[in-house]
């Protein structure tokens, strides 16, 4: 089948491209881009109005749907989100990463690119509403025996090493957690991501660790001992020098961990994100993160453009990831498109502490493509969202803050 995606707004950052043309598709790849390109043969599919930009990449995920509490069904939410490219960070451990290979990753029409966790059981505690246990509350599942297991047999696979290097899921075990996530990210030869919360750890005893193309997620939260500004609402040295060197800045926006007072008073001292992401699941997916193009939304309404909007949310992330054919708008390359609405309507957005931020602007999508092919929205029934008294639960431990 072709395919002609005509008369839209073509805004593909990575190559400068900003024009009304079409896009023609035949099979899984982007055969032509240019302006009124012969209709005919082809199946239409009308953008006038719209902005025709590369599919979505969201480098903070949670997807592994049956397997973990926190999981959300790619296929589901990406078909009504644009997101074509799902970076899932850190769902399965060694213990359960054959399962999310096989029953999700593999059998998934969007694209997914797991991080594997240094904690041989993963996030299968996470999300639990009746207990607190966090995946290293015992240092013993940092199990590096277990991870070169998985880096023998599933060769390739694996895209990062994800760590939780906060209270909530690692205690105390910070000093021991740490330099284990760094050789573990070392035997696989990828990019280490740390989310930072809650201290311990603080975010001083957990910056040395992380290298140049490493990540650091929930650079915007404000929360204790974990927040990128001092006391004062500075940027903490430690961070300026992990920027210099190479570290990427992620937002991870989630349950509580996007704070529009962090985000404004770190953006105005140089603190830009090098990836606009969700860190979506169970938990926030009916809010506060809602959905990428949400998420994109605030972020307009932060002051960034949209041309920054669309790159950090495409093909800066696939950078980060070490995927640089994704992301891109490209004659010759998979046809992962999405297809948004930019709509000028008043709109007042909430960070995860309540406050507001009035915009002028809202993206949604209209339609995704992956690999060519429509991603039609269904319904199977089940709900994305869970209870959110997870998030009342969590912001009441967390009040304090260094901002």
């Amino acid at each position: 089948m072709s395919m002609l995606v005509k008369g839209g707004r073509v805004l593909d950052p990575a190559s400068g491209l900003d024009e009304i043309a079409d896009v023609l598709i035949q099979g899984d790849r982007i055969a032509a881009i240019a302006p009124d390109l012969d209709a005919a043969g082809h199946t239409i599919i009308d953008a006038t109005d719209r902005l025709v930009v590369p599919g979505l990449v969201d480098l903070h995920t949670h997807c592994y749907w049956g397997g973990t509490l926190l999981g959300v069904n790619p296929d589901k939410v990406g078909a009504t989100t644009g997101v074509t490219t799902w970076v899932d960070t850190g769902s399965s451990g060694a213990a359960t990463f054959e399962g999310f290979l096989y029953h999700v990753i593999k059998r998934s029409k969007t694209r997914i690119l797991p991080l594997i966790h240094l904690s041989y059981i993963g996030l299968t505690p996470g999300g639990n509403l009746s207990i607190d246990v966090g995946e290293l509350d015992d240092w013993r599942f940092a199990d590096l025996g277990e991870l070169r297991r998985i880096r023998d047999q599933f060769e390739g696979e694996v895209a990062g090493v994800k760590l939780r290097a906060s209270n909530n899921a690692c205690g105390g075990n910070g000093p021991v957690v740490l330099p284990l996530a760094r050789e573990a990210a070392d035997l696989f030869g990828v990019p280490l991501m740390i989310h930072i919360g809650t201290a311990p750890p603080t975010i001083e005893e957990v910056m040395p660790w992380l290298r140049q193309g490493d990540i650091l997620t929930h650079v915007y939260h404000p929360h204790l001992g974990g927040c990128v500004l001092d006391a004062a609402g500075r940027l903490k040295p430690a961070v300026r020098e992990a920027m210099a060197r190479g570290v990427r800045m992620d937002v991870g926006h989630g349950v509580a961990s996007l704070s529009f007072a962090v985000a404004r008073a770190a953006i105005s001292q140089g603190l830009l994100p090098d990836s606009i992401s969700t860190d979506l699941h169970a938990h926030c997916i009916d809010g506060p993160a809602f959905s990428l193009p949400h998420v994109m939304s605030k972020f307009l309404a932060l002051g960034l453009s949209l041309e920054d909007v669309i790159r950090l949310s495409t093909a800066t992330p696939a950078d980060v990831i070490r995927r640089p054919d994704l992301g891109r708008l490209t004659v010759g390359g998979e046809a992962d498109i999405a297809i948004l609405q930019l709509q000028e309507c008043p709109t007042v957005f909430r960070d995860i502490a309540g406050e507001t931020l009035e915009g002028r602007h809202i993206l949604s999508a209209e339609l995704t493509l992956r690999a060519g092919e429509v991603l039609e929205p269904f319904d199977d029934g089940r709900s994305e969202g869970r209870s959110s008294s997870w998030q009342t639960r969590f912001l009441s431990q967390t009040e304090d803050t260094e901002t």
